[in-house]
């Protein structure tokens, strides 16, 4: 089940601190559906690795209503990195999920 938000419209357009914020703020299952999918970037200084990411073990533990900012500290990366911004991107989450970035349950 997929529920829209005032953010994920704006997913195109260039985001400001301000949409970042808010961004940040909408819950976990307005991010994703058939149409957007999460991306997570490591937030290690000097490390630029991302990866598309999968939220369904979160969803069905039921942790959907949180913000997105709550799932920061529940990624990790192959540089050592303990954190990973979450952002959303446009069309479906691709088959291979994960990767250099990756969720840590």
């Amino acid at each position: 089940m997929s529920f829209r938000s005032a953010f994920v419209p704006n997913m195109e357009a260039d985001m400001n601190e301000k949409s970042w914020g808010d961004m940040q703020r909408e819950p976990l299952l307005a991010c994703v559906g058939v149409d957007r999918h999460l991306v997570a970037r490591c937030a290690s200084p000097g490390c630029e690795r991302a990866a598309p990411c999968d939220p369904t073990h979160w969803v069905a533990q039921g942790l959907g209503g949180l913000p997105l900012r709550a799932f920061t500290d529940r990624m990790r990366c192959v540089c050592g990195g303990r954190r990973a911004e979450l952002s959303v991107a446009a069309g479906p989450l691709p088959e291979r999920a994960g990767g250099e970035v990756y969720v840590f349950r």
